[in-house]
């Protein structure tokens, strides 16, 4: 249905130079790129309006960019107050299209801060199909990308949507020693590879469960592709593995085939499960001395790294990072929680109260710039599973943002009236008082140059 909606252009842009951590790609002078669509609607006002929305969306983990296509087609839909200029969606650098265009240089580490770098760098190199306003969105750790770069520059955002964010103090379960298991640990030992795209589906049923038909058929689409890949290169080896542990009198399932050949194509994630892995942790094997046991940050790769918490194996620096910063946030706001999501409700919540009332923020709740809805019943996939109830608040929140930033245009184009881009006002006159220039012309100039 996008398609109906959205003109849909597909861009390739390179990443930004340097990457957080010297382990993120195999040299590390290598040029990643970002695979990038942008959504322009079929039916925008011409000429486009100048205070139509910008908005610039960031995934969650390992999640294909297109399974936000549905939201996009609601939010189009129920916009009345506003118009929609364009959305821009970038896979991560190591993830989905990107992480294949990528596979070649991509190595065995993540710093969620290099998307954020990337945004911004892909941001300036269309800056002129790009006016404000600019509306960031994130879900998951998207939302956490998309906050850090609100940090990195204050005023680029008018406003942010925040959809179940991981943005906590509490580390996930890692699932070692006695720490529960959990997702990290199903990744990593997960199956991710399957004679077919339909058996995939099959396999990852419990996943997409409760999801709407157009986001598990984008799922179908683009978060399985075809062998031979980087990491599975020997198609007959594969095709061999699965025919010698096939059961002799089960029935094979529905199937899709390739067209030439007229065999069935084996498919693996889009996504490697390892780049999906490295995207939820990072390692810190080496802290601690094998010879002495004692802990030590290696500082050149673990910089970021908790003093308090180095004696842990993994960690992950952002999710803290971003939420001990959240009183600095200067874009206003909305937090879409979900009442059931596997995060922790009780800190986010705790970050939402802090959220703007610092130094350089919005004004947070007290000053109506910040706001958090909780949807009951839903959890962390809610995108996917519940696309109206999503959109609802994100809609109701851009009216009344876009309504208030119409108003501050207004009164800034009044206050520049008559203005002088030459000079400086009177008012810098009144304020800093003349030199007090006693004795000779010489002394004059130097008392001059010396408070300079």
């Amino acid at each position: 249905m996008s398609s109906e909606n959205f003109v849909i252009t597909e861009h390739v842009v390179p990443c930004c130079h340097i990457r957080e951590y010297p382990g993120s790609t195999v040299n590390q002078e290598d040029v990643l790129h970002l695979h990038v669509k942008q959504y322009t609607p079929r039916n925008q006002a011409q000429p486009v309006p100048k205070d139509a929305v910008t908005i610039i969306a960031a995934h969650g983990a390992a999640l294909p960019k297109e399974l936000y296509e549905p939201l996009w087609d609601t939010l189009l839909e129920q916009a009345n107050n506003f118009q929609i200029r364009s959305i821009w969606a970038a896979d991560c650098a190591s993830m989905n299209v990107s992480g294949i265009l990528n596979e070649d240089k991509l190595s065995m580490d993540c710093s969620w801060m290099d998307h954020s770098r990337d945004l911004f760098l892909m941001i300036n190199h269309f800056r002129e199909q790009m006016p404000r306003p600019i509306v960031g969105v994130g879900h998951s750790f998207g939302g956490n990308i998309i906050t850090n770069l609100a940090y990195l520059h204050p005023r680029l955002f008018t406003t942010l949507l925040l959809i179940d964010p991981v943005i906590q103090l509490t580390p996930p379960p890692m699932g070692f020693g006695t720490d529960a298991t959990g997702a990290i640990n199903y990744t990593l030992y997960r199956k991710d590879v399957w004679p077919s795209r339909e058996v995939a589906l099959r396999a990852n049923r419990a996943f997409t469960h409760g999801w709407d038909p157009r986001c598990v058929a984008r799922m179908a689409q683009y978060g399985f592709r075809e062998l031979p890949t980087a990491l599975y290169p020997d198609v007959d080896a594969v095709k061999a593995e699965f025919q010698s542990t096939a059961s002799p009198t089960s029935q094979p399932p529905a199937q899709s085939h390739d067209a030439t050949t007229n065999t069935t194509t084996p498919v693996t994630l889009t996504t490697t499960k390892y780049h999906d892995l490295l995207a939820q942790i990072r390692e810190n094997f080496s802290a601690r001395s094998p010879e002495t046991g004692r802990i030590s940050i290696p500082r050149a790769t673990h910089a970021d790294l908790d003093p308090l918490a180095a004696f842990i194996p993994m960690y992950r620096p952002e999710p803290r990072s971003v939420f001990l910063r959240l009183p600095t946030l200067r874009p206003s706001c909305l937090w879409v929680l979900g009442a059931t999501t596997f995060l922790k409700l009780d800190e986010m919540r705790e970050g939402i109260k802090t959220c703007g009332t610092g130094v350089g923020g919005s004004g947070g709740i007290p000053e109506g710039r910040v706001r958090e809805v909780t949807l009951a019943g839903q959890g962390h996939l809610m995108p996917f599973q519940a696309v109206q109830k999503v959109a609802e608040p994100c809609v109701a929140w851009l009216e009344s943002e876009m309504t208030r930033f119409r108003e501050a245009e207004r009164l800034w184009a009044e206050e520049q009236k008559g203005r002088s881009h030459l000079t400086l006002e009177e008012t810098w006159y009144r304020v800093l008082k003349p030199l007090a220039v006693t004795g000779r012309k010489g002394e004059a100039r130097k008392v001059r140059k010396d408070k300079l």
